[in-house]
């Protein structure tokens, strides 16, 4: 039997939790054929086969976390099977010295597994790729996704794919809200998954950091109007993108604000990264997921509205890596997206600060001593009260806040 040790699937993670068994105990596989869907606290992966055989033992079952090092399958490789096979049938061969024969049923073992032909209910190279989430959504649909045409990145099924073949329009389709959003039979139901993930980090957050917010909302008018320049010129800039930007900005001016505390059993330490890597929160179907720019002090801005843009369309589709989701010094989360104004954001584990940002809508600010209609930018900043004072809050805010209001700075050459 080769055993299948549970590895390391990035950053030092000491355990993972089984989402979804791609194989049955019995089922026949292939080399690099995906076994299991297994999600850690900062992504989901399919790990492959490392041999060909027949799968003999599951190490757990879906919803259990094991470490890493533990046990996750169990396949015989056709090693075992194979020398039996030739034993018994060299055994039956030869010339019986006495009267019982060896019963035909006792070489009923199945022959090496290089000539196995495949189980039925896993085809190898031919599954289809969507997250679990999409998989139960074209189930309670009665859709076969081996009939959906995935427009995600390799050809992988988004939920909008499902949705649209199900209603008989093939194609890409414009995303919109989730129709499972919220949708939870009555019960009880293990929290796991990505949303036992998230559970876990919001829980160690809110215990063991103290937050401060800022709040603020500001004129949007310019900041719109530079988009709109922006399509116009051939770089469609968007408020995102250039918020990212003005904040990669002014963490490298205020590198406390990039840093963190490290808690340990001894001791506590603050550590100030070398880097800027910005996390933006992406709203998915199984749940909220941060996607981090690295370096984003380094990159300009049409370069960091772009990696947002590649980043949310992976997330949205299942594909992000687990280095996609680590090594984040601070983070941005744009509720505005989903309609909302006004949230208290919860700062991640091993960050200090978090920038949230609500719906650009027109709303009554006072201009020139008049009250007149504006598009306005809700914004909020939390902070982590143990490292960043309201002073060094309240600069920083400043800083960003007045690259929104001249958006033109942020293109100078001496910035990144």
């Amino acid at each position: 039997m080769f055993q299948f040790l549970l590895p390391d699937i990035g950053e030092g993670l000491e355990e993972a939790e089984i989402v979804e068994w791609l194989v049955e105990v019995g089922d026949v596989v292939v080399r690099d054929q995906p076994l299991v869907e297994v999600l850690t606290d900062k992504a989901s992966s399919e790990l492959p086969s490392p041999v060909a055989g027949r799968v003999a033992v599951l190490g757990g079952v879906e919803g259990q976390r094991i470490l890493v090092g533990q046990l996750l399958i169990e396949i015989d490789d056709g090693v075992t099977v194979k020398q039996d096979f030739e034993e018994r049938e060299t055994s039956a061969q030869a010339p019986a010295e006495t009267p019982a024969a060896t019963p035909p049923s006792t070489l009923g073992s199945p022959p090496p597994f290089a000539a196995a032909a495949p189980s039925s209910s896993v085809s190898p190279g031919t599954r289809p790729k969507a997250a679990p989430a999409t998989r139960k959504f074209a189930r309670d649909l009665g859709v076969d996704l081996t009939q959906v045409p995935g427009s995600g990145p390799g050809g992988r099924i988004l939920l909008e794919d499902v949705q649209s073949f199900s209603t008989g329009k093939q194609g890409g389709a414009a995303r919109s809200l989730d129709p499972g959003l919220g949708v939870m039979p009555a019960g009880r139901h293990p929290l796991r998954g990505v949303r036992g993930a998230i559970a876990r980090n919001m829980a160690q957050s809110w215990s063991e950091i103290p937050h401060i917010h800022s709040l603020d909302e500001i004129d949007a008018s310019v900041l719109l109007g530079f988009c709109q320049e922006s399509k116009a010129s051939g770089m469609p800039l968007t408020p995102l993108g250039l918020t990212v930007a003005a904040l990669a900005r002014a963490l490298r001016r205020f590198p406390m604000v990039n840093g963190h505390i490290n808690s340990g059993e001894d001791t506590q330490e603050v550590v100030i990264p070398e880097h800027v890597n910005i996390g933006v929160a992406v709203a998915t179907e199984t749940g909220l997921v941060v996607p981090v720019i690295k370096n984003a002090d380094h990159l300009n801005v049409a370069e960091i509205c772009q990696a947002i843009a590649d980043l949310a369309q992976r997330g949205r589709s299942g594909s992000l890596l687990v280095a996609d989701l680590s090594g984040g010094t601070f983070t941005v989360t744009n509720y505005g997206s989903l309609g909302g104004r006004w949230a208290l954001p919860i700062i991640p584990p091993g960050q200090s600060a978090i920038w949230g940002m609500g719906r650009i809508a027109d709303r009554p600010l006072v201009v020139d001593g008049q009250v007149v209609a504006r598009p306005a930018l809700p914004i909020v900043m939390g902070a982590d009260h143990r490292l960043v004072d309201g002073d060094l809050l309240e600069a920083f805010r400043h800083e960003v806040l007045g690259y929104l209001a001249d958006p033109q700075k942020l293109l100078a050459g001496d910035i990144f």
